[in-house]
């Protein structure tokens, strides 16, 4: 499958693509060798991948694909079949109708390769090519669940509404810009990802922004952008 990837990633703009199915995980990637894509941010892409197609709506309209795009770079989502999704990563500038007509030829010869590896549950043999820089994937481990029990019921709150409304919204817009510039186009995802994870210990005031900029912080993972990060959100996050 990598070799189809290839084609994809030869295209004027385009940074690189990868595969990711809701069974598997990550089955196949060619990306550049950068700290903004590693396994761990693929897979996080793909989680969100697998809720947007999995998405009433989306569902109901027959969505296929779909366009993420912020001041820097381009994602593109398409779905290969039900159950896996082409993503390709490219930079502003990238020619979109010929990465869409590029991948709507490749869909049917990845369709046949990811039929390959769903009939195949043994991923063990599974080579995927890894950048320097990037961790080795392991096939997924299943994650043990709370009991109900033993997990407090705590107030459930709305990360999009949060996100999208409301005094901390324009926050949530400077994170996600500082972010991508850091780490490149799942930067967005990564903040919402956090996010998620902060109010699920507390309300989001703002005396808990540091415990978010520490969230925010380990994403990243080199110490001169968590600098330039913390120098462009400090005086929202401090």
């Amino acid at each position: 499958m990598n070799d189809l990837l290839q084609e994809i990633k030869m295209l004027k703009g385009v940074l690189g693509a990868f595969v990711y199915t809701d069974k598997f995980g990550l089955v196949a990637c060619e990306m550049p060798p950068s700290a903004s894509f590693t396994v761990s941010s693929m897979e996080r892409v793909g989680v969100f991948v697998k809720r947007f197609f999995g998405n009433q709506a989306t569902v109901e309209f027959g969505v296929m694909s779909c366009e993420i795009r912020n001041n820097e770079s381009l994602m593109l989502l398409k779905k290969i079949d039900d159950n896996a999704t082409l993503i390709t990563i490219s930079g502003s500038e990238v020619s979109v109708p010929l990465v869409n007509m590029t991948t709507s030829m490749l869909i049917a010869e990845l369709k046949a390769a990811v039929d390959l590896i769903t009939e195949k549950p043994d991923l063990s043999g599974l080579q995927i090519k890894s950048q320097p820089g990037q961790a080795k994937m392991a096939p997924p481990q299943p994650t043990a669940q709370p009991s109900a029990a033993l997990t407090p019921k705590a107030k459930v709150i709305d990360v999009e509404k949060l996100m999208g409304e409301g005094p901390f919204a324009p926050i949530a817009r400077k994170l996600e810009d500082s972010m991508a510039r850091a780490i490149g186009p799942v930067g967005s995802m990564v903040v919402r990802d956090c996010v998620e994870k902060w109010v699920t210990t507390g309300s989001p005031a703002k005396d808990r922004f540091g415990e978010l900029m520490t969230l925010l912080l380990k994403e990243i993972g080199d110490s001169r952008l968590e600098e330039e990060f913390r120098q462009e959100v400090g005086s929202l996050l401090g």
